[in-house]
């Protein structure tokens, strides 16, 4: 008799067990599921970046002889088209901290959504790519003003 209830027990044990085993699993994909949609509409908007950060930099540099003027009206030419076409306002912060004229451009791009923000990066590097004396940084601060 006794080895019977014991044996039932167990059993029963076992399948107490298989159940949370199971609704643990649930609720566990359920979760995942969730954050990870959350996540993504949240990346589909916009980026957030702290203050100091911007999120691209176009610096105009010179080995010597000054930077590429012409490289740079094409990008001021570029994102007054960029502004209009897409009905956007994007507006640089210019820093000049060189002796020859070099000035970082410093964009925020802030209110642009993912899509425009990497469409402006790109159309950028495909514009300025045959200046040797232009440089790109994502996601990092502005050069201070020379003094």
């Amino acid at each position: 008799m006794f080895g019977q209830f014991a044996q039932t027990l167990a059993l029963i044990c076992i399948i107490m067990i298989k159940i949370i085993y199971i609704s643990l699993s649930i609720l566990l994909a359920i979760a995942c599921n969730s954050s990870k949609k959350t996540l993504e509409n949240t990346a589909a908007k916009s980026i957030v970046l702290p203050d100091s950060i911007y999120r691209f930099n176009v610096s105009f540099i010179s080995i010597g002889s000054g930077t590429d003027s012409k490289a740079v009206q094409q990008f001021n030419a570029f994102i007054s088209l960029f502004n209009s076409t897409n009905k956007v306002t994007i507006t640089p912060e210019i820093v000049g901290w060189g002796r020859e004229g070099e000035t970082d451009y410093c964009l925020k791009l802030s209110g642009l959504s993912i899509e425009l923000q990497n469409k402006f990066i790109a159309d950028t590097k495909e514009l300025l790519k045959n200046s040797k004396l232009v440089r790109y940084k994502e996601n990092s601060v502005c050069k201070q003003k020379r003094n």
